[in-house]
């Protein structure tokens, strides 16, 4: 079990009663944003959503302490199983102090309170709200953009493509399966689409993993993306002009693995986009 699971647990225990699972996801929000230990190392990120900050990642996680039985799900409440040893014991004692200082401080309090210092606290987190927006999405400057999603979580990182004004992710992938949450193709697709950004996919814009396989220095990046640009791009023009198209529509970008553009085929690809869109080139990102 992840620190992050058992910090869940630890905080529903704190609180001495069934919680709302919108109660726990802001109260997580407040241990990661205001509190010195942040949740700890890999803890959740969040974006803007319906009721404000959220993270898929922390539902997914919910979910799985629901199936291995160490919490029940009723009617928008989590709740401790009874007689079911809590593996907390573990965590760090700064994060506990921390993550038990956030429950004592809104437990008590009716949820509006809740909903309402996070508001106001933190505006960003309502561009996406169904209930109140203190703040609105920006719209990024016309430009090829790059991203690489290597080191980011799902929620971290579409929440610093909205930041950047990402209306549309292009996924260049030629083989678009991911072990981490939330980069598997269909998952990405799906996450985009509740957060109001389009997801497509071009593969035959991709490099193939087998070909990637081996690389050690710069040399070998360099020949490889010399072979894509001899060879894939002028095979590819159709789509390279579709994409051209696409980003001179609305603010897109596009994806790859790599945080370093320079070790990614995209910036290439970026090149041979930004010579038909008459647009610049800008790199987003970096690690979460």
């Amino acid at each position: 079990m992840l620190n992050r699971q058992k910090c869940l647990l630890f905080m529903i225990e704190q609180a001495g009663r069934p919680v709302m699972r919108f109660e726990l996801t802001k109260w997580a929000f407040l241990l990661a944003h205001e509190m010195p230990s942040g949740g700890g190392t890999a803890f959740y990120q969040f974006l803007p959503y319906r009721y404000g900050p959220f993270s898929f990642c922390l539902y997914r996680e919910a979910g799985a302490l629901v199936r291995d039985g160490y919490l029940t799900e009723k009617d928008n409440f989590w709740c401790l199983v009874e007689d079911v040893p809590r593996p907390t014991a573990d965590l760090p004692r700064r994060l506990l102090d921390d993550a038990a200082r956030v429950v004592a401080r809104f437990v008590e309090k009716k949820p509006g309170v809740l909903t309402d210092y996070v508001y106001e606290g933190f505006p960003w987190f309502t561009a996406n709200s169904s209930v109140r927006r203190l703040c609105t999405r920006p719209a990024a400057p016309a430009a090829v953009h790059t991203v690489g999603y290597e080191g980011w979580q799902v929620d971290g990182f579409l929440n610093m493509l909205m930041r950047s004004g990402i209306r549309r992710l292009i996924d260049v992938r030629n083989n678009p399966v991911a072990r981490r949450y939330g980069f598997h193709k269909s998952t990405l697709d799906r996450l985009c689409g509740r957060v109001e950004m389009e997801y497509v996919h071009f593969p035959q814009l991709g490099i193939r993993p087998e070909l990637r396989r081996n690389l050690e220095g710069p040399a070998d990046y360099e020949a490889l993306f010399a072979q894509y640009e001899r060879e894939t791009l002028p095979r590819e023009t159709e789509a390279v002009n579709k994409v051209a198209g696409l980003m001179s529509g609305r603010p897109a970008v596009l994806m790859c693995v790599e945080a370093n553009p320079q070790r990614c085929h995209r910036s290439r690809l970026a090149k041979a986009v930004a010579q038909v869109a008459a647009l610049p080139v800008r790199h987003l990102g970096g690690s979460g």
